[in-house]
């Protein structure tokens, strides 16, 4: 039986993600809502600072392309800075085997033109 190579589905996004003292996280992210935040299943837009314990990243959509934040609304722009000194920093998240459903793994895997069978779905032999 062959092995299934799950290095294969690893997706690596190279994302943008705003420093920001960690009693300021719920207001920011309210303030990025509309689009803004990184908007994927089981992936926290918030994480830790591996530099500081008292900052958090806020991990911007893909959308978000240009490091002087220029992507960004004006006036969500300005609520930001008056909010707090804004650090843009870069951050990378890789999204591995694990994070994918089972649906888009076998999508992956089997031939072009092959259904993936729904959970519902039982196969049959019939002999006549």
């Amino acid at each position: 039986m062959e092995k299934l190579d799950e290095s294969k589905f690893e997706q690596r996004l190279q994302l943008w993600a705003l420093r920001i003292p960690r009693e300021l996280a719920s207001a920011v992210t309210r303030l990025l809502r509309s689009g803004c935040l990184l908007d994927k299943p089981r992936v926290k837009p918030v994480v830790e600072d591996p530099e500081s314990d008292k900052n958090r990243l806020v991990v911007l959509s893909e959308k978000i392309q240009n490091p002087d934040l220029s992507d960004i609304e004006e006036k969500v722009y300005d609520s930001l800075k008056q909010l707090c000194n804004i650090d843009v920093v870069p951050y990378s998240l890789t999204l591995g085997y694990s994070y994918w459903s089972a649906d888009h793994i076998l999508k992956q895997i089997l031939p072009a033109g092959v259904e993936v069978p729904s959970s519902f779905e039982t196969i049959a032999m019939l002999h006549i």
